[in-house]
């Protein structure tokens, strides 16, 4: 097993190396290296999670230096392996995707070079296993999307995009060191295990303000409410590293929380935060999505809920669903960015009238299918089932949403039929994914003081229902026009922050 953990070491040093190479090479030899370099990564990191399947989890540990102070520690466990299979495989696919994207121009070696470091630093943060490799990791990764970011210094709109991104992420990184060094201050050490080890045990001192600092610290990182507005902005950079961006480093605040988990469920306040602050970001990202005429902005917006939702998981204490969560969007998004270009010519969709009794009948049939499939998986997998909660009322919300559309443009017995089967199974799918979570990674629920924070959660998202309900009449009222615009423009929340900005770091062009 120590062989199979220690091929770890090289999934993150063979894109360090080919990225560090491919400064001196021409373009077209720098891409190939760095594309064999990715498939090399995620080779290594397949075999390296199998072992890990097949015989637990396991530390490996480097540390010439001292016993503690110095060491490089990697470890694999079920986040870790399904994380480098995962970012190595998107790392793969969008250096490969460069190589034609980026074919013929004078830069492509410094792009792929960038690119293949971005690579080796998400590795090294999702397999790290001490706080001080995860925190230079985590600041690194940082440092190589700003100059991915950068590739087009010429346009004013990515400098000041970088910049803003620069400024949040520096806030990050502070957060995340004073985290670590509060952790090690208590426990003596940096290594993870040893410190989760403890937390789990409850031998750990007040962890409050290492909880609050870890959630601002990956609220940043993902563009949580309200620090999102950088992450729409950063729409000047090509298509490949919009496509890593979205579908691995915005994951790393959302990694951060499962990782640290522990931290999380001894601080039920802290967990509340990221229930609340979740709910609120995915509602506020699924509102703004819809008015966005680019396609590149409403995949930003799009991004922003489904990480708003990912913390709504945290919060909750569906770690395991948080996991999935991240591997599914992943996937999704990367494929949505780079095949974005096959949608210019496409006639949009038009707005589905949804009456009052489709509206009532998804309701009732949505609340029904999951309870028939709550009790289904109850009797069927007692052991392995834990309860939905919240994340039951939002499916039934959501199967409730997609019956009444159907309903509504075809109101006839058959349409009713097969929307009510394939409510139906997708209730059944979405319970599989909830147990396969549990399974996963235990479901720990934080023990919260009082019924408000799934009160809320799910208020906010009866609210996003009613809302989407009523979106097909927005242009038949003033009000509905004025929401539309203010949505177009994200509410202004990123106007204040990019003119708040512009006084504290000036620039020779401020967008506003």
């Amino acid at each position: 097993m120590s062989v199979f953990v220690d091929l770890l070491f090289l999934v993150p040093a063979v894109p360090l190396a080919a990225g560090l190479a491919a400064r001196f090479l021409p373009g077209t030899a720098a891409a190939r290296l760095t594309a064999i370099a990715a498939w090399t990564a995620f080779a290594l990191a397949s075999v390296a999670a199998v072992a890990g399947v097949l015989a637990g989890p396991a530390t490996a540990r480097w540390s010439p230096w001292g016993p503690d102070a110095a060491a490089v520690a990697i470890r694999l466990d079920a986040i870790s392996g399904t994380m480098s299979v995962l970012v190595s495989f998107l790392g793969a696919v969008v250096v490969g995707f460069s190589r034609r994207y980026l074919d013929g121009d004078r830069a492509q070696a410094r792009f792929v070079s960038w690119m293949s470091l971005t690579l080796a630093s998400v590795l090294t943060l999702v397999l790290a296993g001490h706080l001080l490799l995860l925190l230079a990791a985590w600041i690194a990764t940082s440092l190589c999307l700003h100059r991915l970011l950068l590739f087009y210094p010429e346009r004013a709109g990515a400098r000041f995009s970088a910049r803003k991104k620069f400024v949040f992420s520096r806030l990050g990184d502070l957060c995340l060191l004073a985290a670590a060094l509060i952790l090690h201050r208590q426990h003596g050490t940096f290594d993870l295990d040893t410190i989760l080890r403890a937390i789990s045990a409850g031998t750990h001192h007040d962890l409050a303000p290492v909880a609050f600092l870890l959630a601002l610290g990956a609220m940043l990182k993902s563009a949580q409410f309200p620090f999102h507005s950088w992450l729409p902005d950063t729409m000047e950079t090509p298509t490949p590293v919009s496509a890593f961006m979205h579908a691995g480093i915005i994951n790393a605040g959302g990694f951060l929380i499962v990782r640290l988990s522990p931290i999380f469920t001894a601080v039920p306040s802290a967990s509340a935060l990221l229930a609340i602050v979740g709910a609120v970001t995915a509602a506020f990202g699924a509102v703004v999505m819809l008015a966005q005429p680019s396609v590149k902005r409403a995949l930003a917006y799009s991004t922003v809920a489904q990480m708003g939702f990912m913390f709504l998981q945290c919060g909750l204490g569906g770690y395991g669903l948080a996991l999935l969560h991240i591997v599914a969007h992943s996937l999704y998004k990367a494929h949505a960015f780079l095949t974005a270009g096959s949608t210019i010519g496409a006639v949009p969709r038009t707005a589905v009238p949804l009456r009052t009794p489709a509206i009532t009948l998804g309701v009732l049939a949505g609340a029904v299918l999951v309870m028939l499939g709550t009790v289904l998986f109850r009797l069927l997998v007692p052991a392995g089932f834990s309860s939905l909660g919240v994340f039951g009322l939002i499916l039934a919300l959501a199967l409730a949403y997609g019956i009444a559309r159907a309903w509504s443009a075809a109101p006839q017995a058959r349409t009713l039929v097969r929307a009510g089967a394939s409510a139906f199974v997708i209730a059944l799918l979405s319970l599989v994914l909830h147990c396969a979570a549990s399974l996963l990674y235990p479901h720990s629920e934080p023990l919260w003081s009082s019924p408000a924070v799934p009160a809320t959660v799910g208020s906010i998202f009866a609210g996003l229902f009613v809302f989407q309900s009523l979106l097909w009449r927005a242009n038949r009222s003033p009000l509905g026009r004025r929401l539309y615009v203010h949505a177009l423009n994200g509410f202004y929340v990123g106007t204040h922050l990019n003119r708040l900005l512009g006084r504290l770091w000036p620039t020779e062009t401020i967008r506003a």
